[in-house]
């Protein structure tokens, strides 16, 4: 496994809120007109949610003859006209399942697997719970 420590993800949130919190909260408060709004620095899902989310990705991936392969979580944001108010123009997460890519890369004349694509034919999760209030640090 690939476990941090509390003090090492205490270490990356920092550097986060350090060199990029403000910025987004500047284009929250843009985008929203709210000056004190702060943007989203953390996302939540219960072990069930996420243990569901990859049941249904290895079903979905074994009906449709997929080899899944692992989860990639990327970063995104809410439009402004999003329906849900208390999450307009706020940064969130999803995650989205792979499959192997087909073929391989060239790195200094040595062949090397390339990395996992996106499964676009299985749905996404997203629409985890925010931290309270949404711009709490680590740990909460």
């Amino acid at each position: 496994m690939k476990l941090i420590t509390a003090e090492e993800a205490k270490e990356l949130n920092q550097n986060f809120i350090k060199t990029r919190s403000k910025d987004l909260d500047k284009i929250v408060e843009r985008e929203t007109g709210k000056p004190k709004e702060k943007d989203a620095i953390s996302s939540w899902f219960s072990l069930d949610e996420l243990k569901e989310y990859i049941a249904y990705v290895e079903a979905e991936g074994k009906a449709k003859n997929i080899d899944i392969d692992g989860i990639r979580i990327y970063f995104g944001a809410y439009a402004t006209n999003d329906k849900k108010q208390d999450k307009k123009a706020l940064s969130t997460v999803f995650m989205v399942p792979t499959q192997p890519r087909v073929g391989s890369l060239q790195k200094d004349g040595i062949a090397v697997a390339a990395p996992s694509a996106d499964v676009e034919s299985i749905e996404g999760m997203n629409r985890g719970s925010m931290g309270y209030p949404p711009s709490a640090a680590y740990p909460q």
